[in-house]
Order: structure tokens, then C-alpha cells, then sequence
């Protein structure tokens, strides 16, 4: 498999001679070939190898959970990266639907009470909406360009939210989503007898506008490991669309502490309600029992509400760690 990232020929130039009928040689022609698509700076990946270094030990501590632990490295361009990703502070967490660290354990939607749930103005002459949200394993949510709500666990237990928020059509809705990692800047996790186990992840989110999760959202992955080799990616101009892809990498690759992983900037304003999505791929999405949560009581008590929608996430719901999804509404479809 080559790595498709292939610095292009510059323009070819064609020139040719001619000579007329009375043997005269005519000056050459030049053509220019149409310019060919240059991957622009954000679309280039940068690798590290190995292990990151802790800067955060843990975000969260709740019983019977995973160490949400947050690391940097640096890759071979120079740059520093922070693994598995950089949490917004600022952000309120989202109510819970069902948390095993605050103890709210709502057996279904009847029981929850949407009146103590806080209102977040985006807009002040918007609809008030109501959102459900289970996301493997963390989000950040922005709406029309403004930071809504994260999620109260960076990895586990699973959880799952209640939001509202005020809000104007046209609405733009964006994630952020993170599948965590033990292993900083591995992308793995100790399970199932292997201590470097690629993560799988998914989100799925409806709102009562009828907006829900499904392939008509944009997703871009900005973190994506682990990797037995740097040529695993592949990135493609597919339709106007970058793909970024890993078709043939291992999904449980032998390299343990060795792995490669590659790394995008995330654009500044990639929440922003003009942002330029255009060049995203389409979500893809899978079932509850492929994301591996059609037994997990977060889910499942709400299943009703959340089978409204799809789960969704990049090409590659295990090696994608870190990736941004986007989805524009003019109104409301119900």
C-alpha cells in the first residue's frame, strides 16, 4: 500500500515546434497542464512514535472507572501534540442521563425531570431543544458557532447526558469526540487479556428538533493510531473530499509501545457556523451491537429515544481516536 500523500510534479509544460510550408520554423508553443491538487498544510499528517508523556495523571477519578489521563508528544516535524485530546475547561458538563460517578440512575426518559435541567442560551431569540447524547467516549458539543455543553467522563464508566439549550434556525450543530486511551499517544487500552487493545468508539445523539445522528453529518478524524507503519494512511481526494483512511492497517497491531500514530491540526474555528465543511467526508454509521453497547444500561434504558438516530463516527471506528462531525439544519423536521 503506498501512502497517498504524494508530493505532485509541478505543472507540465508541453512545447512543441512547427514549421510552416515554406520550411520556416515557427516559435515553440508552451502549454501549461492544469495545476494539480497540492495537499494543503492541515491535511498533512504529523507521526509520533511510541508512548506519550503524562502531564495530567487523571481528569476524573470515579470507582469502577478507567484513568482519564491526558498526555503530549512530540512528532518528527517538531510539533507537540496532546493526547488523546485538548479538553475545553470552559465548558459546562452536560446533565446526566445515567452516571455511575454522580449515582443518577434513571431507569428511562420518564424519570427524568427536563425542568432541572439547565437551559443554555446560544441564541436569544432561538427554540429551546432538548438533546440525548451517549457517547465512546467523550464529547464537546458547540451549536451555532458557541460551546454548549462536554461530557462529566472522559472515558469510563459509560454515561450518558440530557442537554438543552436556546437556539436560532439556521442551526448548526458540532461535535468533538474522543475515543480515550490508556496508553497515551498509543490509542490503546488494557482489555481483553492485551495490554496495547485498539479502543473501538460511536456516538449517537437525537434532539427534539428531529436532528439526529445519521449519515448526513460531516466527520473528519485528526488523530488516528495505532499504527504498525506511517505508510498505514492514506489520504485521498475522493469527490472534493479528503479521505483519511487506514484500509489495510492491522486493527490489532503488534507494535505495542512502538506504534505509530498521525496527527491533524484541528482547525480554529472548525465549530463555527461558516466554517467550510465541504471538504469532509460523510459520517458513516454503525450499529449499537458493532459500537459494542447494545448490553450497557446507559444505553439501553434509552434505547427507545436513541435508536431515533444512528451511531456514527469516521471509516474506521477503531483506529480513529479523535474526530470533529458537523451537521447545518434550516429548521426544525418535526
Amino acid at each position: 500500500m503506498h501512502f497517498a500523500h504524494v508530493l505532485y510534479l509541478s505543472a507540465m509544460l508541453l512545447i512543441s515546434a512547427c514549421t510552416n510550408t515554406n520550411g520556416t520554423i515557427l516559435p515553440a508553443t508552451t502549454t501549461t497542464a492544469p495545476p494539480l491538487s497540492v495537499p494543503t498544510a492541515s491535511e498533512q499528517a504529523s507521526f509520533t512514535k511510541g508512548a506519550a508523556t503524562t502531564i495530567n495523571p487523571g481528569l476524573l477519578t470515579c470507582k469502577g472507572g478507567r484513568v482519564s489521563a491526558v498526555g503530549e508528544i512530540k512528532s518528527e516535524d517538531g510539533k507537540t501534540w496532546t493526547v488523546p485530546t485538548i479538553v475545553n475547561n470552559k465548558l459546562p458538563d452536560a446533565s446526566d442521563l445515567l452516571n455511575p460517578c454522580t449515582n443518577v440512575l434513571h431507569p428511562n426518559l420518564a424519570a427524568v425531570d427536563l425542568n432541572k435541567v439547565p437551559v443554555i442560551e446560544i441564541d436569544p431569540d432561538g427554540t429551546i431543544i432538548t438533546g440525548y447524547i451517549f457517547a465512546d467516549n467523550y464529547f464537546e458539543l458547540y451549536v451555532n458557532g458557541k460551546p454548549a455543553v462536554k461530557d462529566a467522563v472522559p472515558f469510563t464508566p459509560f454515561n450518558s447526558h440530557v442537554v438543552r439549550f436556546k437556539a436560532a434556525y439556521p442551526m448548526t450543530y458540532a461535535f468533538k469526540v474522543v475515543d480515550w486511551e490508556e496508553n497515551l499517544g498509543l490509542g490503546t487500552e488494557d482489555n481483553k487479556g492485551n495490554k496495547y487493545h485498539p479502543g473501538d468508539a460511536g456516538i449517537v445523539a437525537t434532539f427534539s428538533d428531529g436532528t439526529v445522528t445519521d449519515n448526513r453529518w460531516k466527520a473528519q478524524s485528526y488523530y488516528i493510531a495505532p499504527l504498525m507503519n506511517k505508510t498505514d494512511l492514506v489520504i485521498e481526494e475522493k469527490n472534493g473530499r479528503t479521505v483519511r483512511s487506514t484500509p489495510n492497517a492491522s486493527k490489532a497491531p503488534s507494535c505495542a509501545a512502538n506504534c505509530y500514530a498521525a496527527h491533524f491540526a484541528i482547525p480554529d474555528n472548525w465549530y463555527a457556523a461558516d466554517f467550510n465543511d465541504s471538504s469532509w467526508p460523510q459520517a458513516v454509521t454503525y450499529s449499537a451491537a458493532t459500537v459494542g453497547v447494545d448490553n450497557k444500561r446507559e444505553y439501553t434504558n434509552f434505547s427507545n429515544e436513541f435508536k431515533k438516530g444512528s451511531f456514527v463516527w469516521t471509516n474506521n471506528l477503531i483506529l480513529d481516536n479523535e474526530i470533529l462531525l458537523r451537521h447545518t439544519v434550516e429548521k426544525a423536521s418535526k
